[in-house]
């Protein structure tokens, strides 16, 4: 709850049950100019306490004496229920006695009729004061209460509970009988959003921030504590809250979405006092977490699950898994294996298949993904990653729904590189000749011998090698042998000239030599130090 911005103007609730008076304050009275806007307006105490507990004003200037509900009754209502709210009285001559009764009892003015412009603006204007003043008190506690209401989650479990619930007590004796509903609110997959809306995000100050603003907006009184993991827990007052959603998914509809990110709200099913909140934060965080199976942009109730509600291993069993290996890392191949993993991924969801489980088997998809395209030169260097790198982005998916979206995009982009590749004949070419060198690396491998087997000149092969792999064949022969030699260097039984052999080296001083270069110290040495 912030201070009120200087722009905006401070709201009046007008209640005077004379028709040509009323009609007179409405219209012929310059409340703009005031600083004041006019937000409502009724002929009797009752109807504006009707109106007056939704729109909130933060001034209600009221007539005493009116029919069903009169102006004192109305102020009594407003003075033990709408904190910070100012109520200043019209009234006739003979009722001043009868006013100045309620001005002690907290009312914040009294005018005589007929009104005086200077004396009606001198009257608001204290008024006015009176609501910033306040504001200002209540934003304070607000944030007392929040930091406080955050001790009482982190000690729940200790011994201190007690002692952080006495100390919002401190804040505020009447957290002992007001009993609270809670939720806890999350951007979906915040953590994979384009960049450009995570820093949009960021500039609102997160999620907390956006549901401070809404709160501020709908005049809602609420208590939020920030969580590291990017999510917020809220808890509403119960007289404004409702077990049947309607109040969170009033809520939802009031926070604002970006171009590509959605909310979940998950809500506990019971209202409690804060001395609970523990209590309260772990239903609502339940509910929250459900969203891993249930999908993006919902609110969900503790207990509310998908219809099927358990995950059974023999019911999984007879569901056929996509399959990724290297025969499929095709363009065909992919987008089958495309159009076969969202319904294998709803289905699992349905059957609520443990959250570790499914971030495996993801896992061992991207393996095989990756087993075939770190072979691309092309696709490393530009940055394409490998099963490490897509296996982060995997993880910071936080449901179903955004492991669906990562491996969408992956296979899309590789499809997209394969469909180049296809058109580029010479890359196929070249891709031949590094297959054939990983293969043979061991054996006396020439020029000649690598262009016959792709039907080109050696002086071709040398240039379009050259070109495409930004090495010459003879420094990737030898990349490929060093390689093969740090691996077998970790089997201690083999002696170095072993090693140099069994890589292609017919020469073991040669192979030192090269192995120096590359590495900085001789097969021995590199043995001792990192073997």
């Amino acid at each position: 709850m912030q201070a009120r911005e200087e722009s905006a103007l401070f709201t009046l609730y007008l209640v005077e049950d004379e028709s040509i008076e009323l009609d007179f304050l409405k219209e012929q009275i310059d409340w703009p100019g005031m600083g004041l806007e006019v937000i409502g307006s009724a002929r009797n105490g009752r109807a504006a306490w009707e109106q007056i507990q939704s729109l909130k004003p933060d001034i209600v200037l009221t007539d005493v004496k009116m029919p069903i509900m009169d102006g004192l009754k109305l102020a009594s209502l407003i003075q033990e229920n709408l904190e910070g709210m100012q109520t200043v009285f019209l009234s006739g001559h003979d009722e001043f006695a009868y006013v100045k009764s309620a001005i002690t009892a907290g009312a914040g003015g009294y005018l005589l009729k007929p009104v005086d412009p200077e004396e009606l603006s001198g009257v608001m204007e204290k008024a006015k004061t009176e609501v910033e003043k306040e504001k200002r008190f209540r934003s304070s506690r607000q944030l007392l209460a929040d930091k406080q209401i955050e001790e009482i989650l982190r000690r729940a479990s200790s011994a201190d509970g007690e002692q952080a619930w006495q100390e919002l007590l401190q804040i505020d004796p009447a957290f002992a009988y007001k009993d609270f509903g809670s939720a806890v609110i999350k951007i979906d997959n915040r953590e994979i959003l384009p960049e450009d809306l995570q820093q949009r995000l960021k500039e609102m100050g997160g999620i907390s921030g956006i549901v401070r603003s809404v709160l501020k907006e709908r005049q809602q009184d609420g208590y939020l504590v920030g969580m590291e993991d990017g999510r917020c827990f809220l808890v509403v007052p119960a007289s404004d809250w409702a077990a049947d959603e309607s109040f969170w998914q009033a809520l939802s509809e009031s926070i604002p979405e970006g171009e590509s990110w959605t909310v979940t709200i998950g809500h506990g099913e019971q209202a409690l006092t804060l001395d609970r909140a523990g209590q309260l934060f772990a239903q609502a965080d339940q509910a929250c977490r459900e969203s891993f199976y249930a999908g993006p942009g919902r609110v969900i109730r503790y207990g509310q699950k998908l219809e099927e509600t358990s995950f059974h291993k023999p019911a999984f069993s007879g569901l056929k898994e996509p399959d990724m290996h290297a025969e499929k890392v095709t363009v065909s191949g992919l987008r089958e294996f495309a159009d076969e993993i969202g319904p294998y991924l709803d289905r699992v969801a349905l059957l609520r298949m443990p959250r570790e489980e499914i971030y495996s088997r993801a896992s061992e998809w991207l393996r095989g993904l990756s087993s075939e395209m770190t072979k691309y030169e092309e696709w490393m260097r530009k940055g394409g990653g490998d099963h490490r790198e897509w296996s982060r982005q995997i993880g910071r998916a936080d449901s179903i729904h955004g492991i669906k979206a990562v491996l969408s995009d992956l296979l899309n982009r590789i499809v997209l590189f394969l469909e180049e590749q296809q058109q580029d004949r010479q890359a196929v070419l070249v891709r031949r000749v590094t297959e054939i060198v990983d293969a043979e690396y061991a054996e006396a491998l020439t020029i000649e011998y690598l262009a016959e087997k792709v039907y080109l000149s050696p002086n071709y092969l040398r240039a379009l090698f050259k070109e495409k792999k930004g090495c010459t064949i003879h420094e990737y022969l030898t990349r490929v042998r060093l390689a093969k030699a740090v691996e077998l260097l970790g089997d201690k039984t083999l002696k170095i000239h072993d090693v140099a052999h069994r890589v292609g080296f017919e020469n073991t001083s040669y192979f030192c030599s090269i192995f120096y270069k590359a590495q900085g110290v001789t097969p021995n040495e590199y043995r001792k130090k990192f073997l």
